[in-house]
């Protein structure tokens, strides 16, 4: 498989914090005890439409509305309310456990027809097209949802790594289960992701490795959008995944 790099077209979700600016959004702001231990779902699927809806005039909702001030920075209250309603209307969370993974595209797919936008999500694809679909989505400028699944059997304690970048080098900084980032970009081999607000990476060969020994290509995969096309009088889905 050839590793070469491709990222999104637009710089990603920033919001100002204490120290500094972020990568992404985060659980960790929401003043809900049960968004901050379980959220990850909910602030992926948010984080994944919130993008599509700032590049993507169709793609704009009430939701979202006053999350990007006139000043052109987001603001972080104004996200927290958004990720209450999403969770409120959309993507519920089992306290205790999260959000199932297939979960998440009948959600998105909920919110695609409620705005009439042309786009539509899927879970699970193949294991062998995961990394070319990941790839195929950036080049469209769509954000990727990546679900680490748990182990299985669940009472496994095997982690992934998240990895930050120094120096050219690779460095772990983090390990993770049962937890959802998002894909932003794809350099040598190593998938770039947001996580917690922040910019991590994870190394392609590990996370394969990862499902394949301790976890499963059913719960450790992707929530892929993919644009609708139009023909005749009707929609179909664009594309084989």
């Amino acid at each position: 498989m050839e590793m070469k790099r491709c990222c999104l077209r637009h710089p990603y979700l920033s919001f100002k914090t204490q120290n500094g600016f972020s990568f992404g959004g985060s659980q960790t702001w929401c003043s809900s005890r049960t968004l901050q231990k379980y959220g990850c779902g909910v602030v992926g699927m948010g984080d994944v439409l919130l993008y599509m809806g700032l590049h993507r005039p169709s793609c704009s909702t009430d939701l979202q509305y006053g999350i990007e001030r006139e000043d052109g920075m987001l603001s972080t209250p104004r996200y927290e309310r958004y990720l209450r309603r999403l969770r409120r209307k959309y993507l519920g969370i089992i306290p205790g456990f999260g959000v199932p993974g297939f979960l998440v595209p009948l959600a998105m797919n909920r919110y695609f027809r409620h705005y009439r936008m042309d786009f539509w999500a899927r879970w699970c694809v193949s294991h062998t097209k995961l990394y070319r679909r990941i790839e195929e989505s950036l080049a469209k400028d769509l954000p990727v949802l990546l679900a680490i699944g748990q182990n299985i059997p669940f009472w496994g304690k095997h982690k992934l790594s998240l990895c930050r970048q120094e120096n050219g080098k690779y460095l772990p900084a983090a390990e993770v289960k049962a937890h959802f980032v998002v894909v932003t970009g794809l350099e040598n081999g190593y998938l770039q992701v947001s996580s917690w607000g922040r910019e991590y990476y994870i190394s392609w060969q590990e996370y394969v490795s990862y499902v394949k020994k301790h976890s499963s290509f059913l719960v450790s995969n992707i929530c892929l959008v993919a644009e609708k096309k139009k023909k005749g009088k009707g929609w179909h889905k664009k594309g084989e995944l």
